[in-house]
């Protein structure tokens, strides 16, 4: 499901029925040049790709030189993800003050204070 220019209200009431139900819900919307995007994909499943880490292994040579010639930098591996995303009523919930707070404050957008 996706929405639009919907009300907060909406927005919310929407994403329960979305989230209880285990279908995915995307909102948005711009205000002149800012705008915000919320994704709530319940539980996602995803794989993704990632170089292939070299083993150390016991031989005559040793050190960071004789490791990194073992590895082929085109190997890679296929590594299965999961993420559970919140519902968009805890997103909007977020309590501000406290330590914790504190490390989510630098990564958080100030776009997002502007939306509330």
């Amino acid at each position: 499901v996706c929405l639009t220019c919907c009300s907060r209200e909406s927005m919310v009431r929407i994403n329960q029925i979305c989230h209880k139900n285990g279908i995915k819900f995307f909102t948005g919307d711009v205000f002149g040049y800012h705008g915000y995007m919320f994704a709530d994909l319940g539980e996602h499943e995803f794989v993704e790709e990632k170089p292939k880490v070299a083993k150390a292994s016991p031989g005559l040579e040793d050190g960071p030189e004789a490791k990194r010639a073992r590895l082929d930098p085109a190997e890679t591996t296929m590594v299965k993800k999961r993420l559970e995303f919140c519902p968009l009523r805890e997103a909007l919930a977020v309590e501000w003050r406290g330590e914790k707070a504190a490390a989510a404050l630098r990564r958080t957008s100030p776009d997002y204070f502007l939306l509330q």
